[in-house]
C-alpha cells in the first residue's frame, strides 16, 4: 500500500531536479559568495569540450569590430574581457553596442579605465550582475578566479582571503577541475616600451606563491596594449623581476611546473611599441597586430589526458578569419604523472633594474590607423591619467625605492 504514496513523492523530486538543471542555462550563484558554476555533468570524462577567447583594452574602434568578428568567426562558448572598455566616454554604451555579438557569453575583469567615474564603474557593475570586482566561476572542467587590480588586494585583504579559500577549494576539493586560470587587468610579468617591466613585486610576492601553491595553469592579463606570452614560470624570492624558468620549450608543455601569463591587450586600443624590448622569461612579445587568444579544453581522452591549446589570431587575414600568430599546448596526465616534473633549468643572468630613459620623441603607443567614436589616439593615450612614458618612468624610480609598484596604461 505504501508504493501509490512513495511514487508521487519521487516524480515529483524529479520534476524539481529538471527545473533545477533546465533553470541553469544562464550562471546561478552557488555555496562560495561569489562564486558562479555553469551546470556541467559530474563526471567530467564525459564533457565535450569547448573554448573560450580572451582579450584586454578595447576601445570604441574599428579594431575593435574586427577583434569582435575574429571571436565570432571562432564561435567560443565563453568570452573573456581583461578590462579597459571604452577610455573617454561617460558611458560604456559605445562598447557594449559593438560588442553586442558576444554579449550573452562574456565575463569581465574591472580595468583602471573602469574605475577612473563612478557612474561607468556602476554601469559596468550592474550591466554584468557583479556584486564584487573579484569573483570566480566554473565552465566545465575550468576554474576561472577573476581578480581586481583597484580594490585592496594585499596579504590577508579580502579579497586575498578570498582567492586563496577559492583556489584552495578549486585545486583540493573538486574532483572535476582539472584546470585553473587567473583573470586580471594589470600586467605582472611583461615587458614596455622602455625596458623590462620593474614592477608590482608586492604583487608577485602575495600571489605568485599561491598561484604555485595551487597549481594555477594560466595566467590572462591586459594594460599592455600588446601581446606576450611567458614561458612556465616559478616565483624568485631573490629577484622577483626574473622568475625562475621550468621548461624552456617555447611551445609544447607536458605537465609543467609553474604558471604562463599571457598579456592580450591587443582588442581595439592603440598598440603600445616595445621598441624590441622583450624579456628574458618571454617566448613572444609582439606589439604590431590586433586581436586575440583562443584557447581549446580537451577533455579525458586517452585514458585521461586533458589537453589545453591556446591560438592568438590576429585581426589580419584578408578572408577575416584570423592569422594564427603564437600557439601553446599543455598536457595534463589523470594518471599517476602529474608528480612527474622537469627539473628546471640554472636561473637566467639577474636583469639589472636601471632608470631606463627614452629618447626624445620617442611614444609608447604606435599610431592607430584611425581614432574613432571616441577612441583613444596615440597622443592620448601617453598622457593618461595612469599610463604613458611618464608614469612609467614613476614606476621605474618607485620600484628602486623598493615599493614595488608602479603606473600602467
Amino acid at each position: 500500500m505504501s508504493s501509490p504514496t512513495i511514487f508521487p513523492s519521487v516524480f515529483l523530486l524529479i520534476i524539481v531536479a529538471a527545473m533545477v538543471i533546465l533553470s541553469s542555462t544562464s550562471i546561478e550563484g552557488v555555496t562560495t559568495e561569489d562564486h558562479f558554476v555553469y551546470a556541467s555533468p559530474s563526471n567530467t570524462s564525459t564533457l565535450p569540450g569547448f573554448n573560450f577567447a580572451a582579450a584586454g583594452d578595447w576601445g570604441c574602434t574599428s579594431h575593435t569590430t574586427d577583434t569582435v568578428n575574429n571571436i565570432v568567426d571562432k564561435n567560443p562558448q565563453l568570452v573573456l574581457r581583461l578590462g579597459d572598455y571604452e577610455y573617454y566616454g561617460d558611458d560604456a554604451d559605445c562598447w557594449l553596442e559593438i560588442v553586442e555579438p558576444i554579449d550573452d557569453k562574456m565575463k569581465i575583469a574591472i580595468g583602471n579605465h573602469e574605475v577612473e567615474e563612478e557612474s561607468k564603474l556602476t554601469q559596468y557593475m550592474e550591466y554584468f550582475g557583479l556584486s564584487n570586482q573579484y569573483y570566480s566561476f566554473d565552465y566545465q572542467n575550468v576554474h576561472f578566479t577573476v581578480m581586481s587590480d583597484y580594490v585592496s588586494d594585499e596579504i590577508d585583504s579580502e579579497q586575498y582571503t578570498f582567492v586563496q579559500n577559492d583556489l584552495a577549494k578549486a585545486a583540493a576539493a573538486d574532483p572535476n577541475v582539472d584546470w585553473i586560470v587567473i583573470v586580471h587587468h594589470d600586467q605582472e610579468y611583461a615587458s614596455t616600451a622602455n625596458n623590462l617591466l620593474s614592477r608590482a613585486n608586492k604583487w608577485k610576492e602575495a600571489y605568485h606563491p599561491l598561484f604555485e601553491q595551487y597549481n594555477v595553469d594560466l595566467l590572462l592579463q591586459g594594460h599592455q596594449h600588446n601581446y606576450q606570452r611567458t614561458y612556465p614560470i616559478k616565483y624568485d624570492s631573490d629577484t622577483p623581476i626574473n622568475p625562475i624558468i621550468t621548461d624552456r620549450n617555447r611551445s609544447n608543455y607536458t605537465n609543467p611546473e609553474g604558471q604562463i601569463f599571457a598579456t592580450v591587450g591587443t582588442a581595439g586600443a592603440s598598440l603600445h611599441n616595445l621598441n624590441g624590448n622583450k624579456a628574458p622569461y618571454l617566448i613572444t612579445a609582439q606589439d604590431e597586430v590586433y586581436g586575440f587568444l583562443n584557447v581549446d579544453v580537451t577533455t579525458n581522452n586517452n585514458g585521461g589526458t586533458t589537453v589545453l591549446v591556446g591560438t592568438f589570431y590576429s585581426n589580419d587575414d584578408d578572408d577575416a578569419s584570423g592569422e594564427m600568430t603564437d600557439q601553446f599546448t599543455i598536457t595534463k596526465s589523470a594518471e599517476g604523472n602529474l608528480s612527474l616534473r622537469p627539473s628546471p633549468p640554472p636561473h637566467l643572468p639577474v636583469e639589472e633594474e636601471t632608470d631606463y630613459r627614452p629618447e626624445e620623441g620617442n611614444d609608447n603607443v604606435e599610431n592607430a590607423d584611425e581614432p574613432d567614436n571616441g577612441s583613444e589616439g596615440a597622443n592620448d593615450e601617453a598622457t593618461e591619467s595612469e599610463g604613458g612614458i611618464a608614469d612609467e618612468e614613476e614606476a621605474i624610480a618607485s620600484d628602486e625605492e623598493g615599493d614595488g609598484d608602479g603606473g600602467g596604461e
